[in-house]
């Protein structure tokens, strides 16, 4: 079969090679000339916009595509539920916005009682709390600003700057919920939660944007019952297909709350984070459903202790190389950036995926928290 994989970048690179590995013809689409999969198949990549559903839907016709997967973008998911090439992997554009829009998400969960932040209207802010204001419609904690109510004018410049970096002008304000951040990735199928991982997170360069991780074994297993009954309410009231549900939520001590859902695969190479810790083949499980395969098996049972983290260079110069300070256990770097790419001066820039395998947990452990403590915001 011919598939069109919408997200030629590093993070679809498992995707990619699972797929071909099951006898796909894959080509990709995206319009950044250094992205890997454009690098490496270029007979295979178009060069555009993924973005503009139009030109996929003429490149599906064009090149006479079977099937489409999306790859690890909210962008590459959008386009995928608006092409409507679904021959195995159903989902409405209706269920993918009430997930991807902060406020819709908000209204889903309040509509379901799952714990997570009240929402209040921006012309309803109380007179005091501290709260948090989000785009609705960002990624990687962009434009997200925590402010005391109590001062209008900070509230005021909060709910400014969200929408600015809002494609559609639309913000959120939320209860701020203090707390340890953790994902809950899980397989569905028939409604019910089939597999599923705990991850630990962290940020050591910008507080609203994940860049250290590894898997829990000994998560709270009333809170994870907490989470897995969302996850499977949410299934069931959009009419989900099988397939993943990928969830975000704080862990304040005493609660729990939901921060988001979306159904494509986490970015920055979570799927080998996944994959190296327990032998799971995540990415390959991903793609299976959107091709009607059977998810594969599980190729190793031994479990490693491995940390992802997110290098990240904030500089006038060129990209020079990486200058690492993460002690001895790295096994694998994944450069995102070629030298001499431009770096930008203003924010701290991704210019690599760095895993690094701990003996035990314990140590594991030790290592998040020497990373997340050296944090630069």
């Amino acid at each position: 079969m011919k598939v069109l994989l919408l997200d030629p970048a590093f993070s679809s690179v498992p995707i990619h090679d699972y797929l071909v590995g099951v006898g796909h013809e894959v080509w990709t689409i995206g319009n950044r000339v250094n992205d890997p999969l454009a690098l490496s198949y270029p007979d295979r990549w178009i060069k555009g916009n993924y973005n503009d559903t139009d030109l996929v839907s003429r490149v599906i016709d064009t090149y006479h595509f079977d099937m489409v997967v999306p790859g690890c973008t909210d962008v590459s998911m959008e386009t995928y539920v608006r092409v409507a090439l679904q021959p195995h992997y159903h989902y409405t554009l209706e269920s993918d916005q009430i997930l991807s829009k902060k406020p819709l998400f908000r209204k889903l969960c309040d509509k379901l009682n799952l714990p997570a932040p009240h929402a209040v209207p921006i012309d309803q802010l109380p007179s005091r709390g501290r709260y948090i204001c989000k785009p609705a419609d960002s990624f990687s904690g962009r434009g997200v600003v925590v402010f005391d109510s109590a001062d209008r004018s900070a509230a005021s410049d909060a709910i400014t700057h969200a929408k600015m970096h809002s494609p559609s002008g639309q913000v959120v304000c939320e209860e701020f919920i203090e707390g340890q951040l953790y994902s809950y990735s899980a397989f569905v199928e028939n409604g019910n939660v089939d597999a599923s991982y705990i991850v630990k997170e962290g940020s050591r360069y910008d507080q609203f944007s994940v860049d250290t991780s590894y898997l829990v074994d000994d998560y709270n297993l009333y809170f994870e019952g907490q989470v897995r009954a969302s996850v499977e309410s949410v299934c069931r009231n959009l009419g989900l297909c099988d397939g993943l549900l990928h969830v975000q939520f704080i862990d304040a001590g005493d609660r729990i709350a939901l921060i988001e859902m979306t159904r494509r695969c986490p970015g920055d190479l979570y799927s080998s984070l996944i994959e190296y810790s327990t032998g799971h083949p995540y990415a390959a499980r991903y793609a299976s459903y959107f091709v009607g395969h059977k998810p594969p098996e599980t190729v190793s049972t031994r479990r490693r202790f491995v940390l992802r983290s997110t290098i990240k260079q904030a500089s006038l110069d060129n990209f020079r190389g990486f200058d690492l300070e993460l002690g001895s256990g790295l096994f694998s770097l994944v450069p995102t950036i070629r030298i001499g790419e431009k770096l930008d001066p203003s924010t701290n820039m991704r210019v690599g995926i760095a895993f690094i395998e701990m003996p035990d947990q314990a140590s594991l452990e030790r290592k998040y928290l020497e990373m997340v403590s050296h944090s630069n915001y």
